[in-house]
């Protein structure tokens, strides 16, 4: 994975087509209007004027009266609905799209080739697979590129994708191990952190003050590490003492299986990703 993450180009005059602005859709539209792009310049387009109106409000952006007005003079046209209306959708938008227009993807299962035969020949086309953590700028997206997307195309991605958190190049077929590392992991984090304020309630805390206490953990055991370099297993022995708490608490989390039960929840969530792409 390489991260050629940057945020020298200038986006304001850089023009949007949203199709789908739902989970995932949204955090994606927002991101990129925190990377430079201007709110008139990001048109969305969801599942029925009522929604396109209410998405765009949400995102300060500007609600298309169809499909074919927001990529009319779209330079990256992002497509964020389900994957199995991906390939149907590029197939409507053949007619419509803009010469030099890059076509992203957000479906997980829909490979690059698929989207490219549904897509006018030639087309730039690009696969994005970001986590819902890009909405506070503390995420991660993994691109892939088409071989009809041109260097400045692929640089600008990442300049749209710039303010997520981290964009790393992936190839697809990294990216049913991206899925289970990031793109289904923050879900496994919320379910983690869910457990661990239950259990501080039960164990005598305030649930406000639990979540308090375990959110702003977690967010500071991620920081010191990122920002030190440290490995893991260093900063864990390092709170670590003979016969204490600590110890005792890894060990139960050993007895419980938890690391074997995380690993098993990501290769599920690769494996899951794997099968859809050969379905």
């Amino acid at each position: 994975m390489t991260d050629t993450s940057t945020g020298t180009i200038d986006l304001s005059a850089v023009r949007i087509a949203l199709i789908g602005a739902g989970n995932m859709g949204g955090p994606v539209g927002r991101t990129m209007l925190d990377a430079g792009v201007r709110p008139e310049n990001l048109q969305v387009v969801n599942s029925s004027p009522e929604s396109s109106e209410r998405a765009a409000s949400e995102l300060g952006a500007i609600a298309a009266a169809s499909r074919a007005e927001a990529v009319r003079d779209a330079d990256v046209v992002v497509l964020g609905v389900k994957p199995y209306q991906i390939l149907d959708l590029a197939a409507e938008l053949r007619d419509d799209l803009p010469e030099g227009a890059v076509v992203l993807s957000l479906a997980a299962g829909i490979t690059l080739a698929q989207l490219e035969e549904a897509l006018p020949p030639g087309t730039a086309a690009a696969r994005a697979m970001p986590n819902t953590p890009i909405s506070v700028g503390e995420g991660a997206v993994g691109l892939m590129r088409g071989d009809a997307v041109a260097d400045a195309q692929h640089e600008l991605l990442h300049a749209l994708f710039s303010r997520a958190g981290v964009a790393v190049d992936i190839t697809e077929e990294q990216v049913h191990a991206f899925i289970g590392a990031a793109g289904s992991l923050s879900a496994f984090v919320f379910a983690i952190i869910e457990a661990m304020t239950d259990e501080a309630v039960r164990l005598g805390l305030k649930r406000d003050l639990a979540a308090a206490l375990v959110q702003q953990t977690v967010r500071g055991a991620a920081t010191m590490l990122a920002e030190s370099g440290m490995h893991p297993a260093v900063a864990k022995n390092g709170v670590s003492s003979p016969g204490g708490t600590t110890v005792q608490g890894l060990a139960a989390l050993e007895r419980e299986g938890v690391r074997s039960g995380v690993a098993a929840a990501m290769a599920a969530a690769a494996d899951a990703s794997r099968a859809m792409t050969k379905g």
